[in-house]
């Protein structure tokens, strides 16, 4: 018997990346609240340790996931529908966040939703106008943005507002918000973390400048790129299993979100990163963007930075130091803030938006 939901995605647990952590976490919440979602992802080796790798994602209630070689990239998803197409139609909802395979769907015949994270993807490969088609055929039952900013981006590429929802990327409150604020000299002693994908275009040039102006900077997470410049305040790790990231924000007071406009998705971001560090009752100075602007008010729950501004945000760096109490204000609203986005809560709001009920 097909299952409620069924969610596709190509994120391959031999190399997991921030979508993973989403989707892996989004279906966790759905089956948690009752609802029969099943969740199809590339296959793996036979040798590959998937309970590990769920235990290592944080994912800690049973959840429907199946491998499939398929689904694999290299098959661009024909074999996988053509297989699967009985289940596909059955099922009450078939939800994607890949393009790509929202297109084959929609040649296909089967009705489905698409997550949208990145517009400049559909206009770079060509895919907006076949989701378009497909949408006001009906076969595209709904586009769901991550961000406001996102929403307006698809209602610019012509797609019906009606047909549109926003869904922003969540947190395991579980994991981070048990993890005890800093206090007033932490903040006066403020020590930065960037926990993430370590690169030019998430603001390495800025992390830089933060650490050789005195502050401690603590970087985590896989290298797109190398630090061009030495300094005793800067720290690189190497990436850690996610269920060890709140131990890693623990260590700071300051999480710092240098992400640079130039960055593929800047315009519709909606960062996992940023819900987690609020929720962990880190102080959040992020770059002034439109989509992050949606999340962090600028002195209320956080602090918001000219991303192209190095000693903006040395000066940030000051300010926290100069003035912990006010610090830790923000960085408290910011937790409270956090709440809101409970992967709990996405997942009744994905619910919401595709006419789904949980049990």
């Amino acid at each position: 018997m097909p299952p409620d939901l069924i969610y596709l995605a190509r994120g391959r647990p031999q190399r997991p990346r921030a979508n993973l952590i989403q989707t892996l976490h989004t279906v966790e919440a759905l089956s948690a609240a009752g609802v029969a979602a099943r969740l199809y992802l590339p296959g793996v080796p036979g040798s590959f340790d998937l309970a590990g790798f769920l235990a290592g994602m944080g994912i800690r209630h049973p959840i429907d996931l199946r491998c499939r070689t398929s689904l694999n990239r290299r098959w661009a998803g024909w074999p996988f529908v053509l297989l699967h197409r009985k289940e596909l139609l059955g099922a009450k909802a078939v939800y994607t966040r890949v393009p790509e395979l929202s297109q084959l769907l929609a040649r296909n015949g089967i009705p489905h939703f698409l997550e949208v994270h990145d517009t400049e993807t559909l206009v770079g490969k060509g895919l907006a106008p076949a989701l378009l088609k497909a949408a006001q055929a009906g076969i595209l039952r709904g586009l769901i943005a991550i961000s406001e900013a996102g929403r307006g981006a698809l209602v610019e590429l012509g797609f019906a507002p009606e047909r549109l929802g926003v869904l922003p990327s969540g947190v395991d409150l579980g994991a981070f918000s048990t993890i005890p604020t800093p206090g007033i000299e932490d903040f006066r002693a403020a020590q930065a973390i960037y926990v993430g994908r370590i690169s030019r275009d998430r603001g390495l040039d800025l992390l830089e400048a933060v650490a050789a102006a005195g502050y401690p900077v603590t970087l985590v997470g896989p290298r797109d790129d190398e630090p061009s410049v030495r300094s005793e305040h800067l720290k690189v790790e190497g990436a850690v299993p996610h269920a060890q990231v709140p131990a890693c924000l623990a260590r700071a007071s300051v999480a710092l979100m240098p992400y640079q406009a130039d960055l593929q998705h800047a315009a519709t971001i909606s960062p996992i990163k940023l819900f987690e560090a609020m929720a962990a009752g880190r102080l959040v100075i992020a770059s002034d963007l439109p989509p992050i602007r949606e999340v962090v008010r600028h002195g209320e729950n956080g602090l918001l930075v000219d991303p192209d501004d190095p000693a903006a945000w040395i000066a940030a760096m000051a300010q926290v130091r100069a003035n912990p109490e006010a610090a830790l204000a923000l960085a408290e609203a910011g937790r409270a803030t956090a709440r809101d986005y409970g992967w709990d809560t996405r997942a009744q709001r994905l619910l919401a938006l595709t006419g789904l009920r949980a049990a």
